[in-house]
């Protein structure tokens, strides 16, 4: 049954009948949490292991949030989910899209000049030719979204052609 709080899975909090070994007040993230800790003797011979962790260790760890942080993040995680707020993350992948073409095409990211009018004429330049670079591969039918493939790829399939 998944948790009311998460949206996971609902989890045992300990082996059945086993008290954890330490509790640690830690900062993670610059927010308080607990994490839990119970001992692999503990852990390594009970028959529910596989359903409590993944680790290595065999040991089994727990985060505990303070409650409001902990809701507001799964609100967060429960609107992402919702219509609006994938066609509004659209527009914005969008942008951070052309962000970093124009970082990958015209190194934007430093500026090559010193003064803000040049550096105001380098970004004019830089958007100039990643608006060239598009129409070019608007005009000639180039799809920018197909998958990349590197130059011995590319050698390859012309000389099996």
């Amino acid at each position: 049954m998944p948790s009311p709080s998460t949206g996971r899975p609902a989890r045992s909090a300990a082996p059945p009948g086993r008290p954890a070994r330490t509790w640690n007040p830690v900062k993670q993230h610059g927010t308080d949490a607990i994490v839990i800790t119970f001992g692999v003797l503990t852990c390594r011979p009970c028959p529910f292991r596989g359903q409590c962790t993944s680790s290595a260790a065999g040991r089994r760890m727990l985060t505990l949030r303070p409650r409001e942080p902990e809701e507001a993040l799964a609100r967060a995680r429960a609107e992402q989910k919702t219509e609006t707020w994938k066609t509004k993350y659209a527009l914005r992948a969008g942008i951070e899209g052309t962000i970093n073409q124009a970082l990958g095409i015209t190194g934007i990211r430093r500026a090559r000049y010193r003064g803000l009018p040049k550096v105001r004429l380098q970004h004019a330049f830089s958007a100039t030719a990643l608006n060239v670079v598009r129409l070019d591969a608007y005009w000639t039918g180039h799809d920018q979204h197909r998958p990349r493939s590197s130059r011995l790829e590319r050698l390859a399939y012309r000389l099996t052609a």
